[in-house]
């Protein structure tokens, strides 16, 4: 047993006398301590036991209260002094046991003692446990909280440690008793439920966990139902509330807020499951752990009423719980579908999916009707049972799980359900749902039952008898529909929300019954041909509701054996299409309108065909017909019609040749996206088809000006086609949003894939990733679902792509590494061309476009990229060498193909150490070398152009960045020397001077270009005159190229490293251009420092 604190021993000079109350306590406390294990249930009966001894001594008197709660208090105060003494190296192992059983029997001795002391010994008890709860050592804090928790748990439950099996009968006296309680004097108890609360409430948010947690579990009892009720009718009512209130609002913020895990699953069990608190509660369903998500669901199932939830509440719950990412939290969410929804329902699953809404949350319905008749078919097997099921049969007694098993697989056909809707003439209300009434929920059910035994391959004659019945049945109802869109008089006496509604519900079975048909797979070949047939008139007429053209379309794909027979059945019903007459638009309607519909429902039809199409399709002589309806789309003057119709372009392309591509459809595309003065939907469509078809189409980006023999060879790095790139350019610089962030999107694609290479590109991305504006482009009400994310054009979506570009794109090859650094001057323009005009807004303008940030992210990408690069080449030339002496002979072949393997990877780290014909090593250049070089010759250059405020920033870059001037190399010192002295002559601001002053004396030992160039040209003339004169045109051609190697842009644009330059008397060595990239260790990230 654990060592015991010395809950027993009186303090000095208190030893109690024999036979005394005290005494009685003391030596009660300690065989209680000494039983074993603590419990409520063991505290309650030596409790018990203790108060029996203490009557049978003597009469209960004021003074024998007074000396038993003394008696109490002081057995805490020797049990927490354990705690107090305890060195900080001490664990709870070792006085754990003895002081919760301690601090359990006193609260439950003061609790069995208030009808004697009139509740004395509870007050003195609460109080002590008060005071514990202020005190600075964390531990004593904890079981401060853990006394109260335990004084408000026996408060509530007079005594007894746990509920009563006979409770539900003495409810009735309960409440009697509670109403008359404060008549009788029994005040103190909210007294001192009211004080141990104010004492938990700032434990709630106490600065450590554990305590948190102690608070947490301890105020569960003060915001319990029994709390209320003793309360309510009170004098302390009022302040019951108050208290109520701030203890939700801290547990509120816990459940959101609180960094432990374990503290925020406690909130969500102990946080009343009020309508205002519902909402946190599902929320945290998404939390990202699991112990947080099982804990809400639980308190759901266990607090929550289905009635209590609304239709987006409960699909919310089903959208967030049933995913296969958490198998706990899946297991748990079936575990309250089945045990508290279904069983409110009475275990009718399509009374629980009517109030689940299919119709606007189909998606969650049809996860949950997969659900319940998973359970349905496995309740009763013993192996491979899912967790989720399993927790069903445990909660679920015997005569529950055969009426679940009853009701969800009773068999339901749809052939005994009426076909057409009800009858308004005969008194039966539009959309009513009776027994005899295929509604929504019902056909969504069946529907899912008929994809399961489909997948399974068992029949699916229970629920469908007949194809061609079904068909039927579609058709009625598919002809209703259209008569109620028709019938104009009846829309205009119903309400515009309940006419759209039963709209939608109509329309939402006649897919369910298509989606029936395509399961039953309609092997039969009179049955197919029959639906074909009904399909086929169905989507020849204009007057059928466009939400069901698509589930027309793919079930009659999915009836066709072969593509070419079903791209032959499209086309015809496109000659339908043209030659229906039976539409009426109504009165007043012109008839461009009517024309308009047609080209809307073939493209409609075109889009789900080309989409079903494979690989083998192409170049058939079929799809050619389908130019023709096409075509008048793409050039229609309604702008809707032409997005519509360059979108079905693009999938029309990709099953083209790429001749045809390339010769008329490409060039139509590039006008249509190129146009300024078309609609910003249309050419982002069109600009969206071009990128697809680039990543097929390799040549389609290769630069037609050259030989088409030299552009083959070149492969995926040759040029990039000047007209698609200044499009694409113009579309990123766009004032409208949406056109940029499709613009960027595609840009990162074709980056990424090598269709194209351009550090202009890459600069606008970078400065587009940055924008802070582009994030309230955000549509909330589409983006709380994660449908934003999941549309281009999205900020949401782009966002997600260039978090993981930039890195990706950075480590896909050395030139794309060099291509991501060269931006860096790039970005400096584009966002000073973006500060044009702005004044006095610095701060907001920094904000929207930190430069700052913009650099050290590309030095940070660029320096990743080097340091993954030059671990593989380690790691693949460390293989090569180990493998290469235990290669037998029979093995050469496979060792030359790993050296080969890994000879693009070792290249740069061979080069790392190589040394030029005179000795030198080569060096590369910092990514904090080559952007301060950016930023010095814009500040030289172009501060005149900027404001003052963006001159400052990019100074205060240039003065943190740390430069090793002893490794760098030596003509990139000389020409960032050179730039530093531009610039600081250029500005006058006396800020940005201070701040370019500081690496000014950084750079003091370096020599400017222009003095090199003075010193080598004097030497020169010295040495040898005649030479230099013969030699004159020479050494003007070596100072120019030097000039103009100096004066690029980036000394990497060459994708290679510029040696060091080495400089003697009678000669000066010109700088050389390596191919390869040269590796070294990079300056870090933290060496461009910004705020």
């Amino acid at each position: 047993m654990a060592p015991r604190s010395p809950t027993l021993a009186p303090a000095a000079g208190a030893a109690a006398p024999p036979g005394t109350v005290t005494e009685l306590i003391h030596s009660h406390f300690d065989a209680h301590q000494r039983d074993g294990s603590p419990s409520s249930s063991a505290a309650a009966r030596a409790a018990k036991d203790l108060r029996g001894d203490i009557l049978s001594s003597s009469a209960w008197t004021e003074d024998v209260s007074a000396e038993a709660a003394g008696a109490a208090v002081r057995c805490l105060d020797c049990a927490i002094a354990a705690i107090a003494n305890a060195p900080k190296t001490t664990k709870k192992e070792q006085w754990g046991e003895s002081v919760g059983a301690t601090v359990e029997l006193a609260a439950a001795f003061a609790s069995c003692v208030s009808k004697d002391d009139n509740g004395a010994t509870m007050q003195a008890v609460v109080a002590r446990a008060a005071e514990y709860c202020a005190v600075e050592k964390d531990a004593i804090r904890t079981e401060g909280c853990h006394l109260l928790g335990l004084a408000v748990q026996f408060l509530l439950e007079g005594g007894r440690a746990a509920p009563s099996a006979l409770r539900k009968k003495g409810e009735k006296k309960a409440k009697q008793a509670a109403a008359v309680g404060s008549t009788r004097g029994e005040g103190w108890k909210a007294e001192c439920l009211l004080e141990a609360g104010r004492a938990l409430l700032p434990r709630a948010t106490d600065k450590i966990a554990k305590v948190r947690g102690a608070g947490i579990a301890a105020a569960a009892g003060l915001l319990s139902k029994d709390a209320a009720k003793l309360f309510t009718g009170g004098e302390f009512e009022e302040h019951y509330e108050q208290l109520g209130n701030s203890l939700q609002a801290s547990l509120l913020w816990i459940l959101s807020n609180d960094s432990s895990a374990t503290n925020r699953a406690l909130a969500a069990r102990t946080l009343p499951a009020s309508e205002d608190n519902v909402p946190s509660i599902i929320e945290r369903i998404k939390d990202v752990d699991g112990k947080v998500r099982e804990a809400a669901i639980d308190s759901l199932r266990e607090n929550v009423e289905l009635e209590a939830l609304d239709v987006e509440g409960r699909a919310e719950v089903l959208r967030n719980g049933l995913t296969k990412r958490c198998a706990t939290t899946y297991a748990k969410t079936v575990e309250l579908l089945c045990t508290s929804w279904l069983k409110s329902a009475k275990f009718d699953p399509v009374a629980l999916l009517e109030g689940l809404d299919p119709v606007l949350n189909e998606k969650a319905c049809e996860t949950a009707a997969r659900v319940l008749l998973n359970v349905a078919n496995t309740i009763d097997c013993e192996e491979n049972v899912e967790r989720g099921v399993v927790l069903v049969r445990q909660s679920l007694g015997g005569p529950e799980v055969r009426a679940l098993k009853q009701q969800v697989l009773r068999r339901r056909n749809v052939m005994d359900i009426v076909a057409a809707p009800e009858n308004e003439e005969e008194g039966e209300q539009e959309g009513a749902a009776t027994a005899n009434t295929l509604s929504p929920a019902l056909a969504l059910f069946l529907r899912v039952k008929c994809d399961l035994a489909a997948a399974k391959g068992e029949s699916v004659l229970d629920v469908i008898t007949d194809i061609p019945t079904l068909c039927n049945l579609l058709e009625s109802r598919i002809d209703a529909l259209i008569e109620f869109n028709a019938d104009e008089d009846l829309l205009d006496e119903m309400d515009e929300d309940d006419a759209a509604a039963l709209e939608d519900a109509q329309s939402f079975v006649c897919l369910q019954l298509i989606r029936m048909a395509e399961a039953s797979e309609l092997r039969e070949e009179g049955s197919r041909r029959h639906f074909v047939s009904i399909m086929r008139r169905v989507l020849a007429r204009l007057a059928t509701p466009d939400d069901l053209v698509e589930a027309c379309v793919r079930a009659m794909a999915a009836a066709h054996d072969k593509e070419a027979q079903f791209l032959q059945t499209v086309s015809e019903i496109l000659v339908d299409v043209e030659d229906d007459d039976t539409f009426n638009p109504g009165e007043g309607v012109d008839e461009r309108a009517v024309v308009i519909v047609r080209q809307m429902r073939a493209i409609a039809i075109l889009n789900v065909a080309l989409e079903s199409g494979s690989a083998k399709m192409v170049g058939h002589p079929i799809l050619d017909g389908f130019l023709q309806h096409l075509s008048p789309a793409i050039t229609s003057k309604n702008a809707i019609v032409r997005e519509h119709g360059v979108m079905c372009l693009s999938k029309f392309c990709l099953l083209s040749t790429e001749e045809k591509v390339l010769g008329e459809f490409m060039p139509l595309l590039l006008t249509v996206a190129g146009s300024r003065a078309e609609r910003a939907e249309v050419r982002s469509r069109a600009a969206m088809a071009l990128c697809d078809l680039a990543l097929i189409h390799e040549n389609m980006m290769l630069d037609s000006a050259g030989d088409e023999d030299e552009e083959r060879s070149a492969g995926s790095g040759g040029s990039a086609s000047v007209p698609f790139k200044a499009m694409l350019l113009e579309m990123l610089a766009h004032s409208k949003p949406t056109i940029a962030l499709i613009a960027a999107e595609i840009a990162a694609k074709l980056l990424l894939a090598g269709r194209i290479r351009d550090p202009e590109l890459v600069a606008w991305l970078v400065s587009i990733y940055f924008d802070s504006e582009l994030s309230s482009q955000v549509d909330d009400e589409e983006d709380l679902d994660g449908e934003g994310a999941k549309k281009p054009g999205s900020p949401v979506r782009l966002q997600q792509l260039l978090s993981v570009f930039f890195p990706t794109y950075a480590m896909s090859s050395l030139d794309a590494n060099d291509d991501l650094i060269a931006s860096v001057g790039l970005v400096l323009n584009i966002v000073n061309d973006k500060l044009a005009g702005v004044k006095g807004q610095g701060k907001e303008a920094l904000a929207r476009w930190p430069i700052g940030k913009m650099i050290e992210y590309i030095c940070f990408t660029v320096d990743l990229a080097d340091k993954k690069k030059n671990q593989e080449g380690s790691q693949a030339k460390e293989e090569v060498e180990t493998t290469g002496g235990e290669q037998s002979v029979a093995d050469e072949a496979e060792k030359e193909a790993v050296e080969g393997d890994a000879a693009d990877t070792t290249e740069e780290v061979e080069k790392a150490t190589a040394v030029d014909a005179e000795g030198d090593e080569v060096v590369e250049a910092s990514s904090t070398l080559l952007a301060s070089i950016d930023v010095a010759e814009f500040l030289a250059e172009d501060c005149d152009s900027a404001p003052q405020f963006y001159t400052r920033a990019l100074a205060k870059v240039l003065g943190s960045a740390r430069i090793d001037v002893e490794t760098e190399d030596r003509n990139l010192l000389r020409r960032l020397k050179t730039a530093v002295d531009e610039a600081e002559y250029a500005n006058d601001d006396g800020v940005t001077v201070r701040a370019i002053k500081k690496l000014a004396d950084l750079l003091v030992d370096v020599k400017s270009a222009s003095d090199d160039e003075g010193s080598v040209s004097s030497v020169e003339e010295e040495a040898n005159e005649e030479e230099a004169t013969a030699e004159e045109p020479a050494e003007e051609q070596v100072e120019a190229d030097t000039d103009q190697s100096l004066e690029k842009e980036n000394p990497r644009a060459s994708m290679g490293s510029i040696k060091s330059a080495r400089q003697s008397v009678g000669s000066v060595k010109s700088m050389v251009d390596d191919e390869d990239r040269r590796t070294s260790n990079r300056t870090s990230l933290g060496d461009v420092s910004c705020n």
